[in-house]
């Protein structure tokens, strides 16, 4: 009963996310409504700190080629979030972790972890900048608008659904950790329906919700396997200390790294590449297991044989 009431409450969650998202989408986005500039000739000759004063941000495409991409758009991606009830029905509360299960969350851990990669060292008009220094995911997100989405897609599923895993092969239920990395992997579809838009229309209800909403599924996202390992800490478990203080270290060097370096798509990847590695390690690796239901076997057949 108990079981039947958690799933209830994560399922009207997730279907009030997705509702708020398809109405947001429908009744406040439009098809194109981002700055639309295209460099010129002489634009692209200009000094590198000139070009990137006028063009930071700014974009060369529409964000959807006509009316009928973007409601197919909302359509799919309203659709997908409904679905991460589902995850959740399928992956924590099932009575046993299927192959089927376990594959569908390496694959997707997989995925997301090499799009992610892929992305993040996408080309980019020389006038930009380092790559590793000064082009963000959002940055990308202007000139590859479609990929971006599916950076996003592909990062809350894999982080979402491995998460879930996680909870799952270990019997957390994880209560808390849920609702936080449920908040954290919607959140992302926000960001990527409003991708950075320059320096010319900084500190606009646009920007600063693409802003809080991509910092929203950084840290909530992060938080939802943070809470997990707490409660590993907690049982004296010294290969998960190690992996706690390892995993918060490198998220406080991407805060410094932000502060003191610059936001880019490289610093942005660090704490996503560490915990896809860590989630690995956790779900697909023995690494983590404790040997007392090895050795409870081993005795019970030393006795069954004197």
């Amino acid at each position: 009963m108990k079981t039947k009431k958690m799933i209830n409450v994560y399922t009207a969650l997730w279907a009030a996310i997705a509702a708020a998202y398809g109405l947001w989408m429908a009744v406040f986005m439009s098809w194109d409504q981002y700055p639309y500039i295209i460099p010129t000739q002489a634009d692209a000759l200009l000094p590198a700190e000139e070009f990137i004063a006028k063009f930071d941000g700014m974009l060369y495409m529409p964000l959807f080629p006509n009316a009928a991409a973007f409601w197919v758009w909302v359509i799919a991606s309203t659709a997908l979030l409904f679905c991460y009830a589902l995850f959740i029905r399928k992956i924590l509360f099932a009575e046993k972790l299927s192959k089927a299960t376990t594959a569908f969350c390496m694959v997707n851990l997989f995925a997301g972890c090499a799009f992610i990669t892929w992305y993040g060292f996408l080309s980019y008009p020389e006038q930009f900048g380092n790559i590793l220094t000064d082009v963000t995911a959002s940055m990308l997100g202007l000139k590859y608008p479609w990929e971006f989405k599916m950076w996003g897609v592909l990062a809350s599923l894999s982080i979402f659904t491995n998460t879930l895993y996680m909870y799952r092969k270990n019997n957390y239920p994880g209560k808390l950790g849920v609702i936080v990395t449920s908040l954290g992997c919607a959140s992302i579809y926000i960001t990527v329906n409003l991708p950075s838009a320059g320096t010319e229309i900084v500190m606009t209800p646009r920007c600063i919700g693409h802003w809080a909403t991509a910092l929203i599924f950084a840290f909530l996202g992060a938080a939802g396997v943070i809470i997990f390992l707490f409660h590993k800490c907690r049982q004296k478990d010294r290969k998960y200390i190690i992996a706690t203080v390892i995993f918060v270290a490198i998220l406080l060097l991407m805060l410094a790294l932000l502060v003191f370096v610059g936001k880019s798509a490289f610093i942005e990847n660090l704490p996503m590449w560490v915990a896809y590695a860590l989630l690995f390690i956790i779900n697909f690796t023995s690494f983590f297991d404790k040997k007392t239901e090895t050795k409870k076997v081993k005795e019970k057949n030393t006795v069954g044989t004197k």
